[in-house]
């Protein structure tokens, strides 16, 4: 089946011309700087329509804490989502519920008796979440867990867990980096939003990037995206 052919537009924004070449560079016409930003704006569009739809769950969650927490694009929803898929989770923990937004992408990725454990330490962004979450019908594929990183994390059980998402206190990364190390499986990821951010969390994010990169454990890599995303995998063997 064509995917491309459902959506209306592809073929124009990626010089496809029903499976004609498109026309050498020389013979093409002069493009103006603004129909090049309209062009790339709907390039965007299309994109995002191909591997980055949200549901009415996930639409509505955005309403909801647009103005409590800092939300990811949909794009970056959807690189929650491939990182599971790729890693073969079953189970997850976020640090920082983001409303829920993160939580429903991600649970896309879960097997059936997966389970996503997500911790918020603020009560009415853990409220939005959990109100989400009933919202997805996701019963007890979640733990959404009221309280502190700091507090929850040294709970969980080493080597359990097959992707861990940090979009909480920024300034705590670098605590979160020990405990991540401890939970992590062989093969496991790790996903940090916001590690280029400019702000008073900026000391505390440089040494978790830092941590990161020369960790031994870990192949690590930065994106410019989503104020900077750190992406890892924890280096060894998974276990069967």
């Amino acid at each position: 089946m064509n995917r491309r052919a459902s959506l209306p537009g592809v073929d124009e924004l990626f010089g496809s011309q029903g499976g004609q070449p498109s026309p050498p560079a020389e013979q093409a016409p002069a493009t103006h700087p603004d129909r090049a930003q309209r062009l790339d704006d709907a390039a965007h569009q299309t994109i995002r329509k191909l591997t980055a739809t949200e549901d009415e769950v996930i639409v509505t969650a955005r309403r909801r804490a647009a103005d409590v927490v800092a939300l990811p694009i949909p794009e970056v929803g959807a690189l929650l989502r491939w990182a599971a898929r790729t890693c073969a989770a079953r189970h997850i923990v976020e640090v920082g519920a983001a409303g829920g937004v993160t939580g429903v992408w991600l649970l896309a990725a879960l097997p059936d008796r997966g389970v996503l454990t997500s911790i918020e330490p603020d009560p009415h962004a853990h409220g939005l979440a959990k109100e989400t979450y009933r919202d997805a019908g996701a019963g007890t594929r979640v733990r959404s867990i009221p309280g502190e990183a700091a507090t929850v994390l040294p709970r969980l059980a080493d080597a359990s867990y097959d992707l861990i998402v940090l979009q909480g206190a920024r300034g705590d990364y670098p605590e979160d980096l020990v405990h991540a190390r401890r939970l992590l499986r062989p093969g496991g990821m790790l996903v940090a939003r916001g590690v280029l951010r400019v702000d008073e969390h900026g000391d505390a994010v440089g040494r978790f990037v830092e941590q990161l990169v020369e960790d031994p454990q870990f192949d690590a890599l930065v994106l410019p995206i989503d104020d900077g995303i750190a992406l890892a995998t924890r280096r060894g063997q998974p276990a069967d």
